[in-house]
């Protein structure tokens, strides 16, 4: 790794650096070294997070040094070695390390500061950490702060879902050490350090798998660490809520804190620091208190007559007293009176008043600075005891939630004590100075009441409640605390803050160390219109007068219908709200502009929910990934989920559409008073201040920004910024965008140009930036996921075993087909007696798991038709669902050219197109966890094939609502073919409709195509077999009225049915022509016994000649006796209009209809097998080893009894039972 000198600091850094990197760099040492704060600015993409740790930590290695050489200077002057002291080599080092630290930390100081790292969330902080583990300041100690819902681990506290309940019942645990993992970590520390068990650079994942490996507290053992840390990365909120930091002992004083992403810090520090408290909220508090002072009074009158003990009774002995009880409920009381006392004028909304109103109110119900502190005390006993009641104190629906509400509204208020030598009133006026109170009707807390009747008394007239609201409109409210705290420096970064002064003017506090960074990519690498028309020439402006105008709706969708032609791969579209959003695609489908879209790219949406969230970003990355497409859009909202954080380099994101600027909400009451009060306090305070309509100018341009900011993400990524609002052309909306954007911008004031520009650029990037690499996402099921299967067995099963010698042909020379061309190819030789190689093709998603069935079947039958292979009807092929044209070479001998052509993929194709609509379908009607237990239970179908668990979990979620009948029975498509009867009159009791059950929908797929092959095969063998004895000439010449390829369609298989040819020998030896009419498939019988008594003789009569098999029955492909004249028996029975016709040594098929149309079989009436057992007939056959027939009713009561066959009496295994699909027993008629 490079070493580079900063600023007089070593600092090891990964690679050559950037100059913006170490311009970076510099400023963070600068802000350091003087001890002030600084705002920094660079781009996504830049290495800031990198350049943020290595310089900061650089510089604290630096400090360490400094301290460590103090302290062995100082110790070297108490033992009175002045000489070591006064070394030219410790003075000089002395020097060099006060100048790499600075002076103002003191160069006799013994103090090392801590590094506070804050982000804002869990994810970004992870990000952080894996960063500096790639350096080369691994060895530095890090922690990483936790909320107990992250880090606990005890089985009773974790499955808590109120967060405070959680804290409450871990304090509990822990005080009264009744918990195993916190009383283990405590052995830990006592026989060893916990640094060293863990590691230096460790992050939350790390503590927790050490935590459940050796069942120690993860919660506590982060901040055991905390206390040797070097940098503590933490959450914004643990910082600046005053109450976390507390509870989490952060120390402040001395320390540096850096906030990372610092962009959302203003809404933060005004959030943590507002409360809004609901009348409903106060009821609750009341209620719970009630509750609690009823049952401890029956516990203490229990007590007085000897009836109960309380160390006895599941109740813990309290801290409190009933009379604090009472105190507290009359308090909470008198509260909620004086503001239900608070009138709201009619033609008003709400009412606002000044920030030091909220203490003239709590003041009217006895709660002051003088009695807080009493009374947040007794509030956090009362809620820790609620909490931790095993009986429940009769509040165990709410768990304390009221009371818990009601004193985080108390810290609030009362966020400072008043310092020794000052005012109440000081204070007051102090803390209320960055505050407003807003007092409005709340319907939904009187909906609230009446729904919950353990909140509600009865008789009580109804009344709509209040909510009133303590709203900070100041960040540096918050950022002034951290300084009051003796914290040294603040460093704020992120890749959008612009506009700097706007943003620092909001913070309140001096940032001496400023930074806007330039961007390390090129001018090729990025290209950013400002376009003011649509292609019809609409003014494009989304204000509040257009933005609903279907005109101007029509031209933003038009315009996008363009850019989805050109923009390559992902493509991001930013509306300003979620109105405008909804409006302008609604119009879209009304108008089949979302159809046009959609010919180039598929729309997503950002849903609102976060499980629904996570799935439809999944399936944006999947079309992304997918390089039969064109990739993808992503419609979002500015200030949304999608405007940071997600990965959006690359493919994922070449091109940015803003359709406008983003303003908050402007009839909003905080937006309003926010207003109100920036423009109250301009001019009266010592720092530069804005003002209220530069503040909600500045709102919309960083929410601008930050959607810019999404598509360009490293050095090697390019892509197009499209400012589609007219607006963005005045000269204040340009200077607001980032630095590195202003010199791209060019103004269109055409579409055409527009569209032109940004063909060229994609052109030419692609040229010349380097191709990405493919990215693997794994699925995000954090929270959610729908239905996602991970791959499974193949249902093709394992290549098979084929017989190499299984057919006649290979057994007897004399049968083998005539080749004049005797070589060979090593190819064919490999492939005749090898078989076919089995690609695996598992399923990736819910619809390969719906038609993977229907899928086996298409993908096994083609090259068994064709003539010059034969290898088995089970044989697998080589290359599923690709389109082949197998060509097979005419022989010399032939009258015809031969052309087979293999399925196509389309049939497998509609099938997955089928299972994409259904699942569609039942999106629409499940909620996500009914579709998550729908799902599984199609995995699990899938995996056992248990009828009627599925049906069962299918029942549930479809026949609770009529109209979703339909979705019940339409799985009958993707039952297994032995479950089709028993699921169609499922159906039937359950809907009181079947499923269009037919008896062939009972036979698989495979089961037909192996019947179609078979029958093939032997007509082939017929027409190939030559006799070694002489024969009349012409005896056994075979005419054929037409040599076209047919097609077989048998249910949903789409089989080809290829000519067959062969050669038979006269007696002079002269080759005689043969070529049969067509393929005749036999499809779902077998040769009936009649046919089978008169095939005795083996003969095959035609004319006077007669032709001798060498063997009576020719051995099948399956291995099964057939004998030829039953062939062409079969042959006649085929239909009515076809007829062998024997005479004059010719056989030839005729059809006085169509000669392409091949007739089958009509279905038998019957089975014809007699069940042994009833004796009746055997509906649903099954044949046992020892070739028994019983119904399956009669089998079933078989194996509930002895398992013993019937007739022979041995043993029967369910396993060894053969479904017999085919209606064609001994005793079968034809209807």
């Amino acid at each position: 790794m490079p070493v580079l000198t900063v600023n007089g600091v070593q600092v090891d850094f990964p690679f050559e650096p950037y100059a913006c990197q170490l311009t970076y760099m510099e400023k963070v040492i600068e802000c350091l070294q003087k001890g002030v704060n600084g705002v920094l600015e660079s781009p996504t993409g830049t290495g800031k997070t990198l350049c943020l740790l290595c310089s900061s930590l650089a510089w604290l290695e630096g400090r360490k040094a400094q301290t460590e050489l103090n302290r062995q200077v100082s110790l070297s002057q108490l033992m009175g070695d002045q000489s070591a002291v006064k070394a030219e080599s410790v003075e000089k080092l002395a020097k060099s390390l006060e100048k790499s630290t600075g002076s103002t930390w003191g160069g006799t100081d013994f103090a090392v500061p801590k590094i506070i790292y804050a982000s804002r969330t869990h994810s970004q902080l992870a990000q952080a950490v894996q960063e500096l583990k790639r350096t080369s300041y691994r060895s530095m100690k890090v922690s990483v702060i936790g909320s107990r819902e992250q880090l606990c681990i005890h089985e009773q506290v974790r499955k808590e879902t109120n967060n405070t309940t959680k804290v409450h019942m871990c304090r509990a645990k822990v005080n009264s050490r009744t918990c195993f993992y916190y009383n283990h970590l405590e052995d830990v520390k006592k026989n060893g350090d916990v640094r060293q068990a863990v590691g230096s650079v460790v992050d939350i994942e790390d503590i927790m798998l050490y935590g459940e490996k050796n069942r120690v507290c993860p919660y506590y053992m982060a901040r055991e660490l905390k206390t040797d840390a070097d940098i503590i990365f933490m959450p914004y909120n643990y910082l600046l809520d005053t109450k976390s930091r507390k509870a989490h002992g952060v120390e402040l004083q001395g320390n540096i804190v850096i906030f990372d992403e610092a962009h959302n810090l203003e809404k933060i520090c005004e959030d943590s620091a507002s409360f809004d408290l609901k009348s409903s909220d106060l009821a609750t508090a009341i209620e719970e208190v009630t509750r609690l002072s009823e049952k401890l009074l029956e516990y203490i009158q229990a007590e007085q007559q000897n009836v109960v003990d309380f160390s006895e009774s599941s109740m813990p002995e309290p801290d409190f007293n009933l009379d604090d009880l009472l105190r507290l409920k009359a308090t909470l009381k008198d509260l909620e009176e004086q503001i239900d006392f608070i009138e709201i004028p009619h033609c008003e909304k709400g009412l606002s008043k000044p920030g030091l109103f909220i203490f003239e109110l709590f003041a009217k119900a006895n709660i002051g600075f003088e009695t807080k502190n009493v009374l947040i005390d007794l509030l956090d006993k009362v809620t820790n005891y609620i909490a931790n009641d095993a009986s429940g104190a009769g509040v165990s629906v709410t768990k304390g939630a009221g009371l818990t509400k009601f004193v985080d509204v108390l810290k609030i208020v009362f966020s400072q004590d008043v310092a020794d030598g000052s005012s109440v009133t000081f204070l007051k006026n102090a803390l209320s100075r960055s505050y407003k109170v807003y007092i409005k009707q709340d319907d939904s807390s009187g909906t609230k009441q009446k729904k919950l009747d353990l909140w509600t008394n009865p008789g009580k007239p109804d009344k709509s409640g209040k909510t009133l609201s303590y709203w900070c409109f100041s960040p540096g409210h918050s950022m002034s605390d951290l300084i009051g705290h003796g914290v040294k420096a603040i460093i704020l970064t992120s890749g959008t803050l612009s506009p700097l002064d706007s943003f620092t003017a909001e913070m309140q506090i001096p940032f001496p160390v400023r930074l806007e960074n330039p961007h390390v990519i090129e001018k090729h690498q990025v290209w950013i219109g400002i376009l003011k028309k649509g292609p019809d020439g609409t003014v494009l402006n989304s204000n509040y007068e257009t933005r609903f105008n279907t005109t101007y709706q029509a031209s933003l969708g038009n315009l996008v219908v363009n850019f989805a032609r050109v923009v390559p791969s992902g493509l991001l579209i930013f509306f300003p709200s979620y109105p405008l959003m909804e409006k302008c695609l609604e119009y879209w489908k009304e108008t089949n502009i979302w159809g046009r879209i959609e010919q180039y790219k598929q729309l997503f949406v950002e849903p609102k929910g976060k499980t629904a969230f996570n799935e439809v970003m999944d399936g944006f990355y999947n079309k992304i990934n997918d390089e039969t497409l064109n990739g993808a859009i992503f419609v979002a909202v500015c200030r949304g989920k999608v405007s940071e954080g997600l990965d959006f380099s690359d493919n994922n994101g070449r091109a940015v559409i803003i359709t406008g600027l983003p303003y908050p909400p402007f009839m909003d009451p905080k937006v309003t008073l926010k207003m109100k009060f920036l423009d109250e306090m301009k001019g009266k305070q010592n720092f530069k201040s804005l003002g209220g309509k530069e503040w909600y100018r500045q709102q919309a341009s960083r929410a601008v920004n930050q959607a810019i900011g999404r598509v360009i993400r490293h050095k090697e990524d390019y892509g197009a910024i499209l400012l589609c609002d007219t607006r963005f052309s005045s000269s204040d909306s340009l200077s607001q965008l980032p630095v590195w954007v202003r010199p791209h911008v060019k103004q269109h004031e055409t579409f055409g140009n527009a569209i032109r520009d940004a063909q060229v650029f994609f052109k030419n990037a692609e040229k010349m930036m380097p191709a990405p690499k493919l990215k693997k996402r794994k699925s995000n099921t954090a929270g959610c996921t729908g239905a996602y299967f991970m791959p499974t067995l193949s249902h093709r099963g394992e290549p098979m075993n084929l017989e190499r010698a299984s057919t006649v042909a290979q057994h007897v020379p004399s049968l083998m087909p005539q080749r004049h061309d005797e070589e060979m190819t090593i190819s064919s030789l490999k492939l005749h007696y090898e078989g076919f190689s089995v690609i695996s093709t598992k399923p990736k998603s819910l619809f390969d798991a719906l038609s993977s069935n229907e899928q086996q079947t298409s993908e096994r039958l083609d090259e068994s038709q064709i003539p010059s292979f034969q290898p088995g009807c089970n044989a697998e092929l080589r290359r599923p669902v690709v389109k082949k044209k197998i060509v097979i070479k005419k022989r010399e001998f032939d009258t015809s050219e031969m052309k087979t052509t293999v399925m196509s993929s389309t049939a497998i194709q509609s099938q997955v197109n089928n299972a994409e609509n259904y699942i569609a379908e039942v999106k629409k009607v499940l909620s996500v966890e009914s579709y998550k237990v729908f799902s599984k239970a199609l995995l699990e179908y899938k995996k056992v094939e248990d009828l009627l668990k599925v049906v069962g979990v299918l029942a549930d979620l479809f026949t609770d609502n009529p109209q979703n009948y339909h979705l019940l029975r339409k799985f009958f498509r993707y039952v297994r073919s032995h479950h089709k009867q028993q699921f169609h009159q499922m159906c039937i009791d359950l809907t009181g409709e079947g499923c269009n059950y037919k008896p062939e929908d009972a036979v698989s797929k495979k089961r037909l195509a192996e019947q179609c092959c078979k029958t093939d095969t032997d007509s082939l063998k017929k027409s190939r077999i030559t006799s070694d004895k002489p024969q009349d000439p012409g005896t056994a010449n075979i005419k054929n009225t037409k040599a076209n390829e047919k097609t077989n369609v048998i249910g949903e298989q789409v089989l080809p049915v290829s000519n067959q040819f062969g050669t038979a020998c006269g007696s002079g030896g002269q080759e005689v022509k043969q070529q049969t009419s067509s393929s005749v498939s036999l499809t779902g019988s077998r040769l009936s016994e009649s046919q089978s008594q008169n095939s005795t003789s083996g003969k095959l009569h035609s004319g006077g000649g007669q032709s001798v098999l060498s063997d009576e029955n020719v051995k099948n492909h399956g291995g099964h006796y057939v004998n030829v004249y039953d062939l062409q028996k079969s042959c006649q029975n085929l239909g009515e209009t076809d007829s062998i016709v024997e005479g004059g040594g010719d056989v030839s098929v005729k059809n006085t209809q169509d000669p392409l149309a091949i007739k089958y079989p009509r279905p038998f009436s019957n089975s014809g097998y007699t069940c042994c057992l009833c004796h009746n007939e055997a509906s649903v056959p099954f044949k046992s080893q020892c070739q028994h027939v019983c119904c399956m009713n009669c089998w079933r009561k078989v194996f509930e009894g002895d398992k013993l066959c019937p007739e022979c009496m041995l043993g029967v295994r369910r396993r060894h039972l053969i479904r017999l699909c085919f209606d064609s027993g001994p005793g079968h008629t034809p209807t």
